[in-house]
Order: C-alpha cells, then sequence, then structure tokens
C-alpha cells in the first residue's frame, strides 16, 4: 500500500467508527476485508443523522469536536470491493472522506471513510442498528471510557426520538 495514498488500484483502506466496527459486519459488505488494526480519528465524535430530504434513511455520521478522538478499525480490502461499499453507501446519502488517522504510535495513516456530508437532522437509531456498533467496540477492546461514551451518545440519540 502506498504510504501517501489510501486507495490504489489493486487496494483500498478504510477507517470504520461506527457499525462496521464489528468485523463481521464488515465481511457483509467486503468480504475480502483484513484488519489493519485499531487507529483513532481526532476532532471528531460519532453521531446520528438523516441522509438528506430521505427521512428514511439514516445512520452513524463524524460530527466535528475538536476535544474528542473517535476510535475506529482500519481495513484493507479489494479497490473493486470498496467501491461496492462506496455505492451502497453514497446511493444512501453517504460521501467518501479522505482522511488522516493515527495508529497506536501515534504515526498517521491515509484511510477513506464514510460521513453524512448534509444531514437533514438528527437521528434515532435503533437497537438492531446500533448492536454491531457496541459489539465491535467491545470485541476490539477500545477503551472503556470510550465504550461509556459510545453508549451515552446512543442513549441520548434513542432519547431524543422519544421526546417527539
Amino acid at each position: 500500500m502506498n504510504s501517501d495514498s489510501a486507495t490504489t488500484p489493486s487496494k483500498a483502506v478504510y477507517f470504520a467508527y461506527g457499525t462496521l466496527l464489528d468485523v463481521n459486519h464488515m465481511r457483509n459488505f467486503c468480504t475480502s476485508a483484513q484488519t489493519l488494526g485499531v487507529m483513532r480519528f481526532k476532532g471528531y465524535r460519532l453521531g446520528f443523522a438523516y441522509c438528506g430530504s430521505n427521512p428514511g434513511t439514516g445512520g452513524c455520521t463524524l460530527v466535528e469536536d475538536k476535544d474528542n478522538t473517535i476510535y475506529g478499525m482500519l481495513y484493507e480490502m479489494p479497490a473493486e470491493e470498496k467501491a461496492n461499499l462506496d455505492s451502497a453507501g453514497v446511493d444512501h446519502g453517504w460521501s467518501v472522506k479522505q482522511i488522516t488517522v493515527l495508529n497506536d504510535r501515534d504515526e498517521e495513516v491515509p484511510a477513506n471513510t464514510h460521513y453524512i456530508a448534509d444531514p437533514s437532522g438528527p437521528q434515532s437509531p435503533s437497537d438492531d442498528y446500533v448492536r454491531p456498533i457496541l459489539t465491535g467496540a467491545r470485541n476490539l477492546d477500545l477503551p472503556a471510557a470510550y465504550i461509556t461514551q459510545l453508549e451515552d451518545i446512543i442513549t441520548s440519540a434513542q432519547k431524543s426520538e422519544d421526546l417527539k
């Protein structure tokens, strides 16, 4: 893999911070995805939003938060599988973002990820939707404080729907 790019003609690198934290869930979309390790992305936190004007579509997104760090799994996969993942997300309102994450030695690693570029409002995720997020975070043995933060974000997002 070329160190200055997250994609080559044959391989792609993807940073998963939401439902695709669960390796088994990722393999539903990219059967050949290989884990490269837990990474950190500074200045963001997990959020849930609706995509554009479609009130039935939404999910995980990045929310700018200069004092926060989001954890995720870095995957490498064949470029064609990444293209299929992009197509599935982009067709439903997600955009591809090129980012730089940090590994456990604080080295910068280029990657791609998905986020909702034009959210139309907050979304209340279902228990089924958030299950792979929490399963992945726990299976990856992410820091306990970060898992608590995820649980709090999810609880808050689910309660916001209850107030409507």
